[in-house]
């Protein structure tokens, strides 16, 4: 009986250490299959989250579509009223647009015109307000820089004086309590060989572009009895810097400093617009990356190079923040694009 029992052991069968090295290799590359499957460059939650920011940026182009037209359909200046109670002048041929977080003043608000031009509303409460910054300085240019000429829309009157132009651009935007500025840096899109001025996302930047010709384009966008546009002056980018001071990023993440250099918000080449998200603020892109920007600005500081830059590029050697007056030649360059405005009447 003893026999018959131990005999019975021996042919038990059990795991052999070579058969469990396998199998544990085994389980290891069926799991990186599966993990690669799921988190790869094409696995399945890259593949639904691909998915899913396609659904919300076509939900998000099928809604400026919608405002696009509803301007096509407004044919006076409005006022609107955000869900805070605050306003803000609709020129005609204009609507807010119908994204979430676009329709506020706080958030910057944001129309669009019947072609899907956006800008953004710069509130200006008062005309003490409405002054240079002279805070925001680079080697002593904030301190003599003034108003140039020739950037105001015929109907805004002024006289060929730095005082003049200053003084009729501010008494307009007071009276608007405000003004719009472009969402994006300056875009172009070509039409029978001619380039047109655009604000609209992805566009191609328009650079390599010289301060004068900034000035003549700007003034061609638009220029009726509701509506009238005009190259950035300098003191509207100062008040730019002033409404979006201390706002969280486009990331979500950082405060957006205008006075302090962030890495994140510059990059090294030129790209379309409002491709950085991480240098959006108030709904307004790259105001520190990509290019730097002409305004309708000069200083005395420099004798060759009298104009003035603001939003600087980023290369390894130069790299400012968003408030900061840089002196150039005015003439064209690959780096150097402009933004421009528009003054409701």
């Amino acid at each position: 009986m003893w026999k018959l029992k131990k005999k019975s052991n021996y042919n038990q069968k059990g795991i052999t250490l070579i058969a469990l090295v396998i199998t544990i290799i085994v389980l290891l590359i069926l799991a990186g299959v599966s993990i690669a499957m799921l988190t790869g460059e094409n696995g399945i939650l890259t593949q639904a989250q691909r998915a899913k920011t396609e659904t919300e940026n076509a939900k998000e182009d099928e809604l400026r579509r919608l405002t696009a037209l509803e301007a096509a359909t407004n044919l006076e200046n409005t006022t609107y009223e955000d869900k805070n109670g605050q306003t803000a002048p609709i020129p005609a041929g204009f609507a807010v647009s119908q994204i979430e977080g676009e329709n506020t003043i706080e958030d910057g608000l944001v129309i669009i015109d019947s072609k899907g031009n956006e800008f953004v509303w710069i509130p200006v409460t008062n005309q003490e307000q409405y002054q240079r910054n002279t805070s925001y300085e680079n080697t002593g240019i904030s301190s003599q820089a003034y108003t140039d000429t020739g950037y105001l829309p015929e109907g805004i009157e002024t006289t060929n004086t730095s005082e003049s132009n200053e003084e009729a651009e501010r008494t307009v935007v007071v009276n608007a309590r405000g003004f719009y500025i472009s969402r994006y840096e300056a875009g172009k899109e070509t039409n029978e060989d001619k380039s047109i001025l655009v604000s609209k996302s992805r566009a191609t930047v328009w650079n390599d572009i010289s301060q004068e010709n900034c000035k003549i384009e700007a003034k061609n966008f638009i220029n009726n009895e509701n509506v009238k546009s005009a190259l950035c002056s300098g003191i509207q980018w100062d008040m730019v810097m002033a409404f979006v001071d201390g706002k969280i990023d486009g990331n979500g993440v950082d405060k957006f400093l205008v006075t302090e250099y962030n890495a994140k918000r510059h990059m090294d080449l030129t790209e379309n617009s409002g491709n950085n998200n991480a240098d959006k603020v108030c709904n307004i892109y790259d105001l520190e990356g990509n290019n730097s920007e002409f305004v309708a600005e000069k200083n005395s500081y420099y004798i060759n190079f009298k104009f003035i830059v603001r939003g600087n590029f980023y290369t390894t050697a130069l790299a400012d923040p968003a408030s900061y007056r840089n002196s150039f030649d005015g003439n064209a360059n690959p780096h150097v694009t402009f933004r421009f405005v528009l003054y409701v009447m």
